[in-house]
């Protein structure tokens, strides 16, 4: 009679149950049995980063490419109506029995457990796993305030050695010769190139998406975002062109497994720099200038004078200009509200510096500009 019964309530329960949805949940399971190792172990992190993180990542980005917009920013824009289907829904499937209504809740929970799937396999060991100078092959330094103003000299020199071939329609702002799509093209063969010369990095072909909300975006300060579970690089196209070159090229590292910002900032300067395109060229250094000018400010306000001096007016009006354009967005609620969620996140996923991580990008140019290049 036990045994009867005992059946009898298996059936109960797997009837709202669906198979699929039984698989899912024990792949979430083991995904959260083997987090802890994940975050203690480097070379595990790895391996798992650099096989099905890389398969999930390439998959996703090939997925959501199909479509022209971001297809995470459309999913929140419309959210609250598709929550009110989603309620419609249960409530219909509730009418015709309470198997039916358990079956629907426990597919949407299953869709949720494959998101977080798709982090915990595709995205979290990114942050976990070798670091890009590992990968790329030199030492990170804790660089002075000498080398700061040393290689600020050369990043200087170099951007102004494009001024030549870029355009200023303004005046002051610098601007693309060539459309959102047309920066896809040259990013991916920028990337083609830095992986040839460093295999240990991912090479697949991308695309970043501009952002129809950009300008409510930038009252956030965020200038791209990735989307973990569509796989996109969302760019805010309502920044200066050489902002959003860079960030793009910052999201896309993020879409071949480099996790932490420094890290994505850093390999967006290999891409930038390293390419073919005068442009780009000059957005690389030009922005990673302005990160080690102003981290020179903080150090030596003598050196950053004797710097922000010897740039030609070119150089300084594209950066005045940045600030002025800046100067609306740069107080408000929604950037405070932002930066302690992104700083939470960081801090979350081995960056313990939070929102500070950025900054720490000048270490890696620094070191690498100065120790590194052949």
């Amino acid at each position: 009679m036990k045994e009867s019964t005992g059946k009898s309530a298996f059936k109960k329960v797997s009837a709202c149950i669906p198979l699929w949805t039984a698989v899912v949940f024990a792949v979430l399971i083991v995904s959260l049995v083997l987090l802890p190792f994940i975050h203690s172990d480097v070379e595990f992190a790895e391996s798992v980063n650099s096989t099905c993180g890389t398969a999930i990542r390439f998959v996703l980005t090939k997925i959501f490419d199909i479509f022209p917009f971001s297809f995470v920013e459309i999913l929140l824009i419309y959210s609250p109506i598709l929550v009110y289907f989603l309620v419609r829904l249960i409530c219909a499937r509730a009418k015709k029995g309470a198997v039916y209504m358990w079956r629907t809740l426990v597919s949407f929970l299953a869709i949720g457990a494959v998101i977080m799937i798709s982090f915990v396999f595709g995205y979290e060991a990114s942050y976990y796993g070798h670091s890009v100078e590992q990968k790329i092959g030199f030492e990170r330094r804790t660089v002075t305030t000498e080398e700061l103003e040393q290689a600020a000299y050369i990043l200087l020199a170099r951007t102004e050695a494009e001024i030549p071939d870029v355009k200023y329609p303004e005046g002051t702002y610098s601007s693309m010769d060539c459309t959102f799509a047309e920066l896809n093209d040259k990013l991916n063969v920028a990337y083609a190139r830095l992986v040839d010369g460093h295999p240990a990095l991912d090479g697949m072909t991308s695309r970043a998406k501009p952002v129809i909300l950009s300008e409510p975006w930038t009252y956030t300060h965020i200038s791209g975002l990735y989307s973990f579970f569509t796989g996109e690089a969302n760019v805010n196209v309502n920044y200066p062109d050489f902002i959003i070159a860079t960030s793009a090229a910052h999201e896309m590292a993020h879409q071949r497994g480099i996790g932490k910002e420094d890290e994505a900032d850093f390999i967006a300067y290999l891409v930038c720099t390293g390419s073919d395109d005068a442009y780009l060229r000059y957005a690389g250094n030009l922005e990673f200038f302005r990160s080690v000018m102003n981290q020179l400010y903080d150090s030596d306000r003598d050196a950053w004078t004797r710097l922000w001096e010897t740039a030609s007016d070119t150089v300084r009006g594209d950066l005045v200009s940045f600030s002025r354009f800046f100067d609306k967005y740069r107080e408000n609620v929604a950037a405070q509200v932002n930066d302690v969620i992104n700083d939470t996140y960081i801090q979350a996923h081995n960056q313990p510096a939070g929102v500070k991580t950025y900054d720490l990008v000048t270490e890696l140019v620094v070191s690498y500009v100065l120790y590194a290049e052949d």
